[in-house]
């Protein structure tokens, strides 16, 4: 459950005499989460998303859920953040994280996918981990592959091919009557091809 500072409550709830909220003052988004997870910075390694820096909850609460006739506590944990803050979550023991949100300048936490995470924190690899994304879904490597094909195919040497549903991505390196060996496209070669 996603909810707003204090702060931001109540510089919502101020109105300037026309009636409209004074912008004098900016909000700081909050993410609550369970205390049992922790929040961290997200960065990249290898091109994958993963837990950076840990972050210090600024507050804690807990939150009382009647189950039939008894009522539970779950301790939530506060956590301030600067607007455009890519944060992921992660269990308390767990080094994978499992959700990735961004602190929003309105003062919203929007929970992302880890794609948008990754794209977020370096804009510039945005096409290279796109074309990596198609060249994984095909399952080449840029090591060269034997390929079974019925006598009569049509592949050639150094010819750039589609494979299992995504264009440009095989590189046919030799064929031979029944066999073709390929290799995945480097995202290089993609932007030379104009492909990526």
């Amino acid at each position: 459950m996603l909810r707003l500072s204090k702060d931001y409550m109540m510089i919502a709830c101020e109105a300037a005499k026309n009636g409209v909220p004074g912008p004098s003052r900016i909000a700081s988004p909050v993410l609550v989460i369970p205390a049992w997870e922790k929040a961290c910075e997200a960065i990249l390694v290898e091109d994958c998303v993963a837990l950076g820096r840990r972050l210090s909850p600024v507050d804690r609460t807990e939150e009382r859920v009647r189950r039939g006739r008894y009522e539970e506590a779950y301790p939530r944990a506060h956590y301030e953040l600067a607007p455009g803050t890519v944060v992921v979550v992660a269990p308390g023991s767990g080094r994978v994280p499992h959700r990735a949100y961004v602190a929003g300048a309105d003062g919203a936490m929007v929970e992302i996918s880890f794609i948008e995470a990754g794209d977020r924190i370096d804009p510039a690899g945005t096409g290279r981990r796109a074309w990596q994304r198609r060249i994984r879904a095909t399952g080449l490597t840029e090591t060269p592959r034997r390929f079974r094909r019925e006598p009569g195919h049509s592949f050639e040497a150094d010819v750039v091919y589609g494979l299992y549903g995504q264009e440009h991505v095989a590189l046919c390196t030799k064929a031979a009557d029944r066999y073709v060996w390929l290799r995945a496209v480097t995202y290089a070669e993609a932007v030379s091809l104009g492909v990526a």
